[in-house]
């Protein structure tokens, strides 16, 4: 992961602020991981290190209802049940908060991919359960949504958040690549240049649905993005 530093952050509540919020608040709310939580950062379950978990959670909630501009540090402490001295304890600066969200957040996706593909029964199933993978992250978990929009941003203007957002890219077409071998005549070339398409298409898609007015629903938007990913690979 990254190191922590210094983050500008411009008007992010404004981006934030396009979520679909109505059909957020329908899709269900998967519960926070909290093993993976201590998984993450390398922790072991105490008292000091739950409070830095329960900073983090109140922050995704904040930021979900409330956008970047109004989750302050009072408003996180508010959340936590906690005095705002207690919350610069753990972290330093909302930056920390930001970074520690952010990190948390594609976690969880990352490892709810990795274990419905490890479900799959054959290469063409998994290929199936990879590319839609981050769609069913964002409809269990639609809490996380304003934290991957405001990670969209930060990699367009910080280097650092940048790097990560490559070094998860990469990873998601490699898992795309592994996909592949179902295809006939798949060599190792091709199946590089589809699989990065096809990750760009994942990614073009969420972006677009979460920060545009998009005609469609999230399902259908998943539906069709799978439907196209497919038809990519008889191109």
């Amino acid at each position: 992961m990254v190191d922590s530093g210094t983050i500008e952050i411009h008007h992010v509540g404004n981006l934030v602020a396009k979520t679909k919020r109505s059909e957020i608040a329908r899709m269900p709310k998967g519960e926070f991981p909290h093993a993976l939580y201590y998984q993450i950062f390398g922790l072991k379950p105490g008292k000091g290190e739950s409070r830095k978990r329960q900073i983090v959670e109140a922050f995704i909630e904040c930021l979900a209802k409330g956008g970047l501009e109004k989750t302050s540090y009072e408003v996180v402490a508010k959340k936590v049940g906690m005095k705002r001295t207690h919350v610069a304890y753990y972290f330093e600066n909302r930056e920390e908060m930001i970074r520690a969200t952010i990190r948390y957040a594609i976690a969880v996706g990352q490892q709810m991919i990795i274990l419905r593909a490890e479900k799959a029964k054959t290469m063409k199933e998994k290929f199936k359960v990879v590319v839609e993978g981050n769609f069913y992250w964002l409809e269990t978990h639609p809490q996380f949504v304003p934290v991957l929009t405001l990670f969209y941003h930060l990699s367009s203007c910080d280097p650092s958040y940048r790097t990560l957002q490559t070094e998860i890219r990469n990873m998601g077409e490699q898992r795309i690549m592994t996909c592949l071998s179902f295809v006939p005549g798949m060599n190792e070339t091709i199946a590089r240049e589809k699989a990065r398409m096809i990750q760009s298409l994942i990614s073009g898609a969420l972006h677009l649905y979460f920060c545009s007015d998009y005609p469609l629903s999230f399902a259908k938007l998943r539906e069709l993005t799978s439907k196209t990913a497919r038809d990519l690979l008889d191109t």
